[in-house]
């Protein structure tokens, strides 16, 4: 029976990562880019969170999630009004979703979850260099998947969860879909933890 982690990066521009890890050791990981819709703004177009799309792609893991990282978002100096309003409605929306799906989370800061997957602090470092750094790891160890720079987090936290839950695979081994197994979602409002972790 196989177990299943999450890891989402809760950007318009971030993902979902789903990690299934089999009791011999084999792993299998897909990624689900977080469902955006374009709306005008102004003369241009800006991307916005699709919260119908994205319960679709969330509700149907409920009922096999052992464990989901969430990474903690916080507003960072000389950051714009209207980034950080959309970072905070993008947490909002990823606690709701999860909360309603009963998938067990942490929220967990970036430094805690990439130490957990064995990555150096570079709290110095230009964003785009620690970025390279997490997709060089996801990379390696899942070296038949392709992996986005955008999506890189999400892989590795999902990693940090199977880790925190004491699950253990063998990366040599993993195999990459593009979209997960027909499931059929568990009905029922759950209450995830927001520290620690839980078996649903």
């Amino acid at each position: 029976m196989s177990r299943r982690y999450l890891g989402c990066d809760v950007g318009v521009t971030g993902a979902m990562a789903v990690l299934d890890i089999e009791d011999d050791g084999s792993q299998r990981v897909f990624v689900v880019p977080t469902p955006v819709s374009w709306v005008p703004v102004g003369t241009g177009k800006r991307r916005r969170y699709d919260a119908g799309a994205l319960w679709e792609r969330l509700r149907v893991h409920a009922h096999k999630v052992a464990l989901c990282y969430l990474e903690q978002q916080s507003a960072r100096p000389g950051q714009g009004v209207s980034s950080t309003f959309a970072t905070g409605l993008g947490m909002g929306l990823w606690v709701g979703l999860l909360t309603a799906a009963g998938i067990p989370y942490v929220v967990v800061p970036p430094v805690r979850w990439r130490a957990r997957v064995g990555l150096a602090a570079q709290p110095r470092a230009p964003k785009k260099h620690v970025k390279e750094a997490v997709r060089l790891a996801a990379c390696r160890r899942f070296p038949a998947v392709p992996i986005h720079l955008e999506h890189a987090d999400a892989v590795m936290m999902a990693v940090a969860a199977a880790l925190e839950h004491g699950a253990e695979g063998n990366a040599d081994e993993a195999r990459h879909d593009r979209s997960p197994e027909d499931v059929r979602p568990r009905a029922g409002i759950g209450s995830p933890p927001l520290h620690g972790s839980r078996d649903p």
